[in-house]
C-alpha cells in the first residue's frame, strides 16, 4: 500500500472513530481507568497520541476538545506542583505541536472575521498594556506573567479564529448536540476525580463525617459548573442520563468547594427548570417516572437543608459560610486600592505587589484577587473594564437572540463559570475555562447565523 492509501485509510478511520457513538464513552473508560489504578500520566501520554492522530487524520479540530479537557482533568493529580510534569512535557508537547502544525497547514482554511474579533482584540490589548509604568519589568516579563497575558488574550484570539475558519465547514452532526457530548464527557470525568478520591479515603471521610479537604476542589467545581448545562440536552435524548445530572450535582457538594455549593446549587436549579420545561409534554402525560424523580428531588432537598451544614463543617469560617475575615475580601481591598490608586491600567496582571496576603499560592500561578470584576480593575484598570465589558455585552447579546434554543445552555455554562469566577480566578485561567469559552461561543455565533438564514428563507417561501 502507498503512502497515500495509508493517508487515506487514516483519514477514513479517524472521522469514522470520531462520528462513532463510542468516542466519548471509551475517551470516559479509558480515562477513568487512569483514575483509579493510578496510572494518569500513562493514560494522559495515551490521550496525547490520540490528540495526535486526530490531528493528522481529522480536519475537524472539535475532535481534539475532548481527549485533551480529559488530559487536564487527569492532571489533577500534580495539582499541588505541576512542575512535577516538567521533565514529561517535551515527550507529549513536541509531537503535539507538530501534529497542530500539520493540520493548520494541510487543512487550511481562510480565516473568518467573527463578531468577537474587535472585543478580543481590545481585551488582548488591555492584558498587554495592564500595568505598564507600574509594574516591575521581573513581574511583567515572566514566563507565569506571559502565560496569561498571551494566553488570555492573543492566544484567545488566535483560537477564535481558528474555530471560526473551521466551522464554516459544514458536518453531518450537530454542533451543539456534539459539543453537549464533550461536555457531559468532561463532567463525568471531573466527577470522578471526586468519587475516587472519597472511595480512597473513605474511612478518613466515615471517620470525619465532614467534607474532606480536596486541593483541587475549587478548579473541579469551575468545571462542572461550565459541563453540568450539558446534561439538559443529554436528558432531552434519554432519561438515563438524569443519572448523570444527579452524579454531578452531587460531586458539586462533595469537592468541598463552597463556591461549588453556593453557585452549583443555583445552576442545577436552572437547569432542573430547564430540563422541565425541555420534557414538558411527558410531565404533562403524568408518567409514573416523572413523579418518582419528583419524590426523589424532594427527598435530596430535605437531605441537602438537613445535613448539608454538618457535612461542610469542617469548611466553615467562624462558624459562617462567609467571613468577613477571610483573606479574599482582603484582596478586593486591595484590589479596589490597586484601582484607584492606578486607574487607567491597573498594577499589571503578572504583579506580586500583593503576595504579602497570599497564603496559598501555587507554583505556576497568579497572585489572583479571586473576583473577576476586581481582577479586571486591578490589573487593568478603565481599559480593562471597557474590554471585558464590551465581550461580555456580546456573548450575552448572541445568548439573549436565542433563548429559546439549544444554545442556551452554553448561556448557563457561561453564568455558572462567571458565578465562579466572583470567589476564584475562574474565567482568567486560559485552559480550559477561557478557551472552552472561545470554542461554544464560536458554535453559538455559527449555529445563530444559520438559524437566522433558515428563518430568511422561510420568510420569502
Amino acid at each position: 500500500m502507498n503512502f497515500h492509501g495509508f493517508f487515506e485509510d487514516g483519514r477514513i478511520a479517524a472521522t469514522e472513530a470520531w462520528n462513532s457513538k463510542a468516542f466519548f464513552p471509551i475517551l470516559f473508560v479509558i480515562s477513568l481507568f487512569g483514575l483509579v489504578s493510578g496510572t494518569q500520566l500513562v493514560v494522559m501520554f495515551v490521550l496525547v497520541a490520540v490528540s495526535v492522530l486526530l490531528l493528522v487524520f481529522c480536519d475537524d479540530l472539535l475532535s481534539i476538545v475532548c481527549p485533551l479537557m480529559c488530559i487536564f482533568l487527569l492532571s489533577t493529580k500534580y495539582y499541588t506542583d505541576y512542575t512535577a510534569l516538567v521533565p514529561y512535557v517535551p515527550y507529549a508537547v513536541v509531537p503535539f505541536a507538530i501534529a497542530v502544525m500539520f493540520n493548520l497547514i494541510y487543512y487550511r482554511r481562510p480565516f473568518v472575521k467573527g463578531r468577537f474579533v474587535p472585543p478580543l482584540c481590545a481585551v488582548s490589548v488591555a492584558l498587554l498594556v495592564g500595568g505598564i509604568g507600574t509594574i516591575s519589568a521581573k513581574d511583567y516579563f515572566r514566563p507565569v506573567s506571559f502565560y496569561y497575558m498571551l494566553g488570555l488574550g492573543v492566544v484567545m484570539l488566535l483560537l477564535y479564529f481558528l474555530a471560526s475558519s473551521r466551522l464554516e465547514n459544514e458536518r453531518e452532526y450537530d454542533r451543539v448536540e456534539r459539543m453537549a457530548d464533550i461536555l457531559y464527557t468532561a463532567g463525568l470525568l471531573a466527577s470522578a476525580v471526586i468519587i475516587v478520591f472519597y472511595a480512597v479515603n473513605f474511612e478518613r471521610f466515615i471517620k470525619s463525617g465532614t467534607v474532606l479537604f480536596f486541593k483541587p476542589r475549587n478548579y473541579i467545581a469551575s468545571v462542572l459548573l461550565m459541563t453540568l448545562s450539558s446534561s439538559c440536552l443529554m436528558i432531552e435524548r434519554r432519561r438515563i442520563h438524569l443519572l448523570g445530572f444527579a452524579v454531578m450535582c452531587l460531586a458539586l457538594v462533595m469537592t468541598g468547594s463552597r463556591s461549588g455549593l453556593l453557585f452549583g446549587t443555583m445552576t442545577g436549579f436552572v437547569c432542573g427548570l430547564y430540563i422541565c420545561y425541555l420534557r414538558r409534554e411527558s410531565i404533562e402525560e403524568n408518567k409514573w417516572y416523572n413523579w418518582v424523580f419528583l419524590l426523589v428531588v424532594a427527598a435530596l432537598c430535605y437531605i441537602g437543608v438537613k445535613y448539608i451544614p454538618v457535612l461542610y463543617s469542617s469548611r466553615l469560617v467562624e462558624g459562617n459560610l462567609i467571613s468577613a475575615s477571610e483573606t479574599r475580601v482582603s484582596f478586593i481591598e486591595l484590589g479596589i486600592r490597586d484601582f484607584l490608586d492606578h486607574p487607567f491600567n491597573g498594577i499589571g496582571v503578572g504583579s506580586t505587589k500583593n503576595i504579602g496576603i497570599f497564603k496559598a499560592i501555587i507554583p505556576g500561578s497568579l497572585v489572583f484577587y479571586h473576583n473577576v470584576l476586581i481582577q479586571i480593575m486591578g490589573s487593568m484598570g478603565l481599559i480593562g473594564v471597557m474590554a471585558y465589558s464590551w465581550i461580555f455585552g456580546e456573548r450575552m447579546r448572541l445568548i439573549l437572540t436565542n433563548l429559546r434554543s439549544p444554545l442556551i445552555i452554553f448561556g448557563f455554562s457561561y453564568a455558572g463559570i462567571l458565578a465562579m469566577s466572583m470567589t476564584n480566578p475562574g474565567v482568567f485561567c486560559p485552559f480550559p475555562e477561557a478557551a472552552l469559552l472561545i470554542v461554544m461561543f464560536s458554535i453559538a455565533e455559527k449555529e445563530s447565523k444559520k438559524q437566522r438564514k433558515i428563518n430568511m428563507v422561510e420568510e420569502t417561501v
